[in-house]
């Protein structure tokens, strides 16, 4: 395998941008620190990696390498300068960004990102199975939704941050809307009233409504279920969107 070898290499092209960051006169010294610290622990990243490399991404660790080499040529004060404080420091946190990413394109970590998908997804599914038969102000909250929802799963995909915040964002009021509903359809079973309530909302016989509100309460456990297991292996493997 190559990749261990290229990874290796970029961590040496970081270290050699460290001592140039460190001869900088371009960036104020607040800023000057905080490039330290993310290409110092970017270089790291990257040398663990190496040795913890199972599947070999050659066109990847080249891609990374050739971003260090481009970041160590532009550490120098004439460049930092015509560049600008904040463009340099981009390119700072995006190379700190791309070395916490490695584990899942080297050593095999998307498959837990993969598992936090699919729980989104099937989470949002029972979410909307179990608004079908709540009140209306419910069903146009799960509307309303839906774009957001939408794009966050075209966008987690594709490892896009913008997913992943637009998922954080989204998962909430689901959850409190399962939480919600898993009450609302216990209560058909321990109410009398709430049961004919419901057999005259949907129009069946009680014991029909008390089948489809069996079905509802399996739906929003697997709701809540599926999207707090979601959010939290999102959170965790945040790193892996960039």
């Amino acid at each position: 395998m190559k990749s261990p070898e290229l990874l290796r290499e970029t961590a040496k092209v970081l270290e050699e941008t460290e001592e140039k960051i460190k001869s900088l006169t371009s960036l104020s010294p607040r800023k000057k620190q905080s490039a330290l610290n993310k290409i110092r622990e970017a270089r790291e990243n990257f040398r663990k990696m190496a040795d913890e490399v199972v599947i070999d991404n050659e066109e990847l660790a080249n891609f990374f390498l050739k971003r260090a080499v481009k970041l160590k040529n532009s550490t120098n004060d004439k460049t930092v300068e015509r560049l600008g404080e904040k463009e340099y420091m981009k390119s700072v946190e995006v190379m700190f960004r791309y070395s916490k990413a490695t584990p899942y394109d080297f050593a095999g970590y998307m498959k837990y990102v993969n598992r936090a998908y699919k729980a989104y997804v099937w989470g949002m599914v029972s979410f909307f199975v179990v608004t079908a038969f709540l009140p209306v102000e419910f069903k146009i909250t799960s509307l309303i939704l839906l774009i957001p929802i939408l794009l966050s799963l075209l966008s987690l995909r594709k490892r896009g941050y913008t997913g992943l915040m637009l998922a954080f964002a989204a998962i909430p009021i689901p959850l409190i809307t399962g939480a919600l509903a898993v009450r609302a359809y216990i209560d058909v079973f321990i109410s009398p009233s709430a049961l004919q309530e419901a057999a005259q909302g949907l129009g069946v016989s009680p014991t029909t409504a008390q089948i489809i509100a069996g079905i509802m309460v399996l739906f929003g456990i697997a709701e809540l279920l599926l999207l707090s297991y979601a959010i939290y292996m999102f959170y965790k493997h945040r790193h892996a969107f960039l």
